[in-house]
């Protein structure tokens, strides 16, 4: 065993070698990797799909980005055709990657309901870290090589950091549109200034990837996202049920405790977590099942009196929507049978193509589960909705699933709460939410 044979090797063992740029290219991949699963996590995706995408699309960048190099080197391998399956000549063309990358995924995001541009423009910034790390394996034999991961470690952050945050005119799929550009003017300059030995044939790749860059930066500007669908939260949202929570609270405190502990600051925190949660935090002497169980029995004797209202203008917006073709739904902390209840008693449940509550998730929001799930239902993706709540486990909950959130402020003492947990739109009435339809971005948190 011989480490550092020569300026390319990192380790020998008998006729075996391990070149540094295995090395960093193992790094690469694995870096790149920890890229593609934080952020695809930001937008909502289980870590199973991504670890499927990431395997996909490295089994595809090796493939396609392989065959890219044999055409580049065809007059070579012409000659020793078995040197085709040698991938330890180090020859694999990083921009046939980007688009094996694509055409793997591709079927993948398709099945799945997910954005393909979304997600390819996280892939093509992890793209850009394994060409980045993995070059430097290379800089030890050839110097010039640090030019080349300087001009990827620059790609990157102009992509990333300034073309990634929204910006009116930006679309999905400008950043791998900008990444393609970016990749074919780096390979062009390791050619022409002969930076990198594994360029030396690529001008056919580099064209290519100009090409593919324009003309998908163009597509880009002619794309009209689809209409997202809406989600709404209910009490608090749709209906003024404000007045029944405090009575019902109420009534149990007369039974179970002292009616003046119920205070104005207490009545304020019940609206947004999970009922158990404030049975125990009021009653802490008392079953928190139980007091769940008596809660909701006295509520379901509470339709027809007059305590429950639909908020202004409720009626009207959800007619509107509908007529314009969006589709609706409901996902609450409430029982999926209480909601169904209070939307029959206002003749609105036929509105909604799905209605979701507290019990058909394992975890309440903040967590994502319950929107990740209504998308679920109606085989539809989260790249393209938007959340309407009035709490701020609401926005939370919208924000882990990385879908656009519209805050409704119906109780103005919860605005500065709220507010802070920087929803992506706040209205005050519900009619406000058809100036929100008026933009033209993705409906995700981050717009793109």
């Amino acid at each position: 065993m011989n480490f550092f044979t020569d300026s390319e090797t990192f380790i020998s063992l008998g006729n075996v070698s391990i070149k540094w740029y295995t090395i960093t290219l193992i790094i690469g991949v694995v870096l790149g990797y920890l890229h593609f699963s934080r952020h695809m996590k930001e937008h909502g995706y289980k870590q199973k799909m991504i670890d499927e995408m990431y395997v996909l699309g490295i089994v595809g960048g090796l493939l396609i980005g392989r065959a890219g190099w044999v055409l580049e080197n065809l007059k070579n391998y012409s000659l020793y055709a078995w040197y085709v399956f040698a991938f330890n000549d180090g020859g694999v063309e990083v921009i046939m990657s980007l688009f094996g990358m694509g055409l793997f995924n591709y079927h993948y995001t398709k099945k799945h309901d997910m954005s393909f541009f979304r997600s390819m423009d996280i892939a093509t910034t992890s793209l850009l870290i394994v060409m980045m790390v993995a070059q430097i394996g290379r800089c030890f034999s050839y110097p010039k090589t640090w030019i080349s991961v300087l001009l990827c470690w620059m790609g990157f952050h102009i992509i990333w950091f300034f073309y990634r945050p929204y910006k009116p005119g930006h679309k999905r799929g400008d950043m791998t549109a900008v990444g393609l550009l970016w990749l074919g003017t780096v390979r062009l300059i390791a050619h022409v200034f002969k930076l990198d030995v594994l360029a030396d044939n690529c001008l056919i790749m580099c064209f290519f990837a100009e090409i593919g860059g324009i003309l998908l930066y163009l597509r880009n500007r002619n794309y009209i996202a689809p209409k997202p669908v809406i989600l709404f939260d209910l009490d608090g949202t749709l209906l003024d049920s404000e007045a029944m929570v405090i009575h019902c609270f109420m009534h149990l405190f007369e039974k179970y405790g002292n009616p003046e502990d119920f205070t104005h600051e207490k009545q304020l925190e019940v609206f947004g977590p999970p009922l158990k949660d404030e049975m125990e935090k009021l009653f802490p002497n008392r079953d928190p099942e139980v007091m769940v169980q008596e809660y909701r029995l006295y509520q379901n004797s509470l339709p027809g009196k007059g305590i429950v209202k639909l908020l202004p203008n409720t009626e009207i917006v959800l007619k509107e929507l509908k007529s314009r073709g969006y589709t609706l739904g409901i996902v609450s902390s409430r029982l999926t049978e209480s909601c169904e209840m209070w939307l029959k008693e206002f003749n609105i449940l036929d509105m909604f193509d799905i209605v979701l509550g507290r019990d058909m998730v394992i975890r309440p929001k903040p967590a994502p589960d319950g929107i990740l799930k209504a998308c679920e239902l109606m085989n539809h993706g989260h790249d393209s909705v938007i959340y309407v709540g009035d709490n701020v486990s609401d926005v939370k909950a919208g924000k882990n699933a990385g879908v656009y959130t519209v805050a409704y402020i119906s109780n103005k003492e919860k605005m500065d709460k709220i507010r802070k947990a920087e929803p992506n739109y706040v209205i005050f009435e519900l009619g406000d939410l058809m100036n929100v339809l008026q933009d033209d971005h993705a409906w995700t948190y981050e717009q793109i």
